[in-house]
């Protein structure tokens, strides 16, 4: 009850009983005009009384709180063009520092655009929150089914907070969303992902929305973000091809990993700059173990492994510095042949998809690189080494990889790449 309803009442309450004091009194004196005076009065002021509770007054209305959303701002290549908001992280086609989390799950396709919050990117370079624009050719015989179900095929997949798998609208076309939940086992966190697939001229496009939940505001936040990117993305007409070995483009740095996502080492006999993600060995430690387990000869300087690729206490991606002496009477050209006609009796050596041999530069010193594929089993390995003559000594550098996909292997390359740049021989 307001203060205003029970004051009312109050004086509707003394007048009432003043009338039942005095009322012998007013009939005594046949003053019949003031009872009814009276209560009229009384039953106006408990009308009044009622009418300001059914119909309070009326308050001013808060003044709307006015929503700062963040600016928008335009991206467009030659692929596509879309809105997104002020102070996400953008890349462009084929960067290698876009890496979505989970990284182990590999969908296919190249890398178009690619949008990362801030907030959510781990010192490792890791991003744990993510918008990903991906396309791929349609192989003669196959088609955007054959394409999924091969894409998720390795995947366990469980029903996640947002359950809208079925068909939906990608850039004015028919596509595919598929939502699901995936439990990576590296973090031990469960991850919700989902992807939309759509065709256009024989080609299949895939935006791919990837967030650990942490809460159901904060994920809703981040799919109302991803809607209104999705629903500005236009895919144009008239697209360049898809190159067999994507070129990168850099974001944030004159190299193809920002200056951010790199770490510097240095022992007495070289010193070069290296991805994050790759970790470091000594020559001295032997817990450092690579496949294909050949052998091109000297001692080893430096290791770096990565850890995405290990199996059996192997790293099936590493990059390795070796250092021998050249026997007296002995050259370049002749310990090459001897190293890889040993090779040739663990491992077929084919062409492989660099096709970079010849001479090259490294550390200001003249070098000769070859390249070439081996397989074991299923999976190939590309394999990329330089030899580097300095006086009566020879360095080696094996930079090997099992081949997963184009975009992932020029990644890669482009990290070997950096270290070759940053390459000093003491």
């Amino acid at each position: 009850m307001n203060a205003d309803f029970y004051q009312c009442m109050l004086y509707s309450k003394y007048i009432f009983y003043g009338l039942m004091l005095h009322g012998k009194e007013l009939m005594s004196t046949r003053s019949n005009h003031n009872l009814v005076i009276l209560m009229v009065f009384t039953i106006l002021l408990s009308i009044a009384c009622n009418t300001a509770t059914l119909f309070p007054k009326s308050t001013p209305a808060p003044l709307p709180t006015a929503t700062m959303e963040p600016k928008l701002i335009h991206f467009e290549n030659d692929i596509v063009a879309f809105d997104y908001p002020a102070g996400m992280k953008v890349f462009n086609t084929a960067d290698p520092a876009f890496i979505p989390y989970p990284f182990n799950v590999s969908l296919g396709g190249q890398m178009v655009a690619g949008l990362a919050d801030p907030a959510e990117i781990g010192t490792n370079g890791y991003m744990y929150r993510t918008l990903g624009i991906f396309r791929q050719a349609i192989l003669p015989g196959s088609n955007l089914e054959k394409v999924m179900e091969e894409a998720y095929k390795p995947m366990v997949r469980t029903t996640g907070y947002v359950d809208a798998t079925g068909p939906v609208k990608l850039a004015g076309l028919p596509a595919y969303q598929q939502t699901y939940s995936y439990f990576d086992s590296r973090s031990q966190a469960p991850y919700e992902l989902r992807d939309i697939w759509a065709e256009k001229d024989n080609l299949i496009f895939r935006v791919s929305i990837w967030t650990p939940p942490h809460n159901p505001e904060n994920f809703a936040a981040f799919q109302s973000v991803t809607d209104k990117i999705i629903n500005s993305l236009i895919i144009k007409d008239n697209l360049p091809p898809i190159l067999e070995t994507p070129i990168p483009e850099s974001t944030a740095s004159p190299t193809p990993f920002p200056t951010s996502m790199l770490l510097h080492f240095e022992n007495d006999v070289v010193a070069f700059d290296y991805p994050k993600g790759m970790k470091i060995y000594s020559a001295t430690d032997s817990t450092f173990q690579f496949y294909p387990d050949f052998q091109l000869g000297g001692e080893l300087v430096a290791g770096l492994g990565d850890p995405k690729f290990t199996g059996f206490g192997n790293y099936y991606r590493s990059i390795r510095i070796f250092r021998q002496q050249i026997p007296a009477g002995s050259n370049l050209e002749a310990i090459m042949l001897e190293a890889y006609r040993v090779a040739e009796e663990h491992f077929q050596q084919e062409n492989g998809i660099l096709n970079a041999n010849g001479p090259i530069t490294v550390s200001g010193l003249s070098a000769v690189q070859r390249t070439y594929r081996v397989y074991s089993g299923e999976p190939a390995y590309e394999m990329r080494d330089i030899w580097i003559q300095r006086d009566n000594e020879l360095y080696i550098i094996a930079i090997w990889t099992e081949y997963t996909n184009p975009d992932d292997f020029a990644a890669f390359q482009a990290g070997a790449d950096v270290l070759l740049e940053s390459l000093q021989i003491k």
